[in-house]
């Protein structure tokens, strides 16, 4: 359990994979540039008994506030095979956006992600649009490389990604 200004982050726990599946899925409330895929209940729970959602290529973390409510979820993941790094996401439940969780949730994976691997090399994308999300990586230090055209279907559409990236030198300096 890591805790920030406003939130933990930590593994999920059995007692809580009911309550992280139902928000998780819920499609009606994924937010505006939240990417959905449908996973089953007993494909979700089956992965979190075999491997209570973190291995070493990926990892999904709960996101609570200091008071222990589940307001979000977060992680890493590998991206390309040559890539000597992780791309990280964040996602926090309705009624709980717009009041810095996801800010500080990025702060404590940033953290983390630097001060427990020797990766080098940090990455997230947005789809283009997404100024909330821009905004809150490129004032915690992300950068942005470039837009990666037409990279994914997005609601019934191709959409561009903008790619930012954080070294782990930007991480010491700052």
């Amino acid at each position: 359990m890591i805790d920030g200004k406003l939130v933990r982050i930590r593994t999920v726990k059995e007692a809580d994979v009911d309550e992280l599946y139902s928000l998780s899925c819920d499609y009606q409330d994924a937010g505006e540039y939240m990417p959905l895929s449908l996973v089953s209940e007993s494909a979700f729970k089956a992965e979190h008994r075999q491997t209570g959602f973190w291995q070493d290529h990926c990892g999904k973390l709960l996101v609570e506030d200091l008071s222990g409510r589940m307001v979000g979820e977060a992680g890493f993941f590998k991206t390309a095979h040559y890539l000597d790094g992780r791309e990280v996401y964040y996602r926090i439940f309705s009624g709980y956006r717009g009041q810095g969780y996801a800010s500080d949730t990025l702060a404590l994976l940033v953290q983390l992600f630097f001060e427990s691997t020797s990766f080098n090399r940090l990455q997230a994308v947005t789809i283009e649009g997404n100024q909330a999300s821009e905004h809150i990586l490129k004032k915690s230090g992300f950068v942005l490389e470039g837009t990666v055209r037409q990279a994914r279907y997005f609601k019934g559409r191709i959409v561009d990604l903008n790619l930012f990236s954080l070294l782990r030198g930007e991480y010491q300096e700052s």
